[in-house]
């Protein structure tokens, strides 16, 4: 060891130096970051700061992601799209085919008894397709809605004993719909307006038969078989009153 590195250590031969105090000095020195890594200052932090609040001041000023922004005077949006992903087109189509439609959901809750189909269950529940109380007049098949029914009854030549609940707490304009598409889609009638019946028939028929018990055969068969519900028809493409 030469002569300069003894002097240098001294202290720490002579016993005076310790090892505690050398480490507490260490961990005094600030840790060098490497290159690209330096904290930020205070200056650029500041600039930050400013262009942050002045872009929100311009965003603000300038409502947001307006629309005007993108959109030209003269842009007409396409109509948005339909529950099936079709574009909607309802004035294409005819009236008569949106009342079907409604009906056809209105008779989701026949089904478990009547089936899909309109055949019901043999034995069980009467058939919608070949019934005269559906191939007759509106007034009957009105009543029957409202009121419900208890057995035993017969429907083409078959008896039942089943009770068919009454549906008066559906509106006027469901049942007229669900009638509709039971008299079109299971009945034998010819095309056109007689298959239709409106809010404003089950309207008429609240006020006739709203206020009685379940019918049993007998009271309906007191109605005529070919009574019909008053009310105006409609046109079939339009759903306007004919006069």
């Amino acid at each position: 060891m030469s002569d300069h590195d003894h002097d240098q250590n001294l202290d720490y031969e002579a016993g005076t130096a310790s090892v505690v105090d050398m480490h507490d000095a260490v961990k005094r020195e600030k840790v060098l970051q490497p290159s690209g890594h330096e904290p930020m200052g205070v200056t650029a932090l500041v600039l930050c700061a400013m262009a942050l609040i002045g872009g929100g001041i311009v965003f603000g000023h300038n409502n947001g992601f307006s629309s005007s922004i993108y959109v030209q005077d003269f842009y007409t949006p396409e109509p948005p799209p339909s529950e099936d992903g079709a574009a909607a087109a309802d004035e294409n189509v005819a009236w008569i085919d949106k009342w079907m439609k409604d009906g056809k959901k209105v008779y989701n809750n026949c089904i478990a008894c009547h089936q899909p189909d309109g055949l019901g269950a043999p034995g069980q529940f009467p058939p919608l397709v070949g019934s005269e109380w559906v191939d007759g007049g509106t007034e009957r098949l009105g009543a029957i809605m409202l009121n419900g029914i208890a057995g035993p009854f017969t429907v083409a030549g078959q008896s039942y004993n089943q009770a068919m609940p009454a549906w008066n707490g559906l509106s006027d304009e469901k049942i007229a719909q669900v009638v509709t598409y039971i008299r079109r889609e299971f009945g034998t009638l010819p095309e056109g307006q007689d298959g239709v019946v409106t809010t404003e028939m089950i309207e008429a028929a609240r006020e006739l038969y709203g206020g009685k018990p379940t019918w049993d055969e007998g009271g309906l068969l007191a109605i005529p078989e070919d009574a019909m519900l008053p009310g105006a028809k409609v046109d079939l493409q339009t759903g306007e009153p004919i006069q």
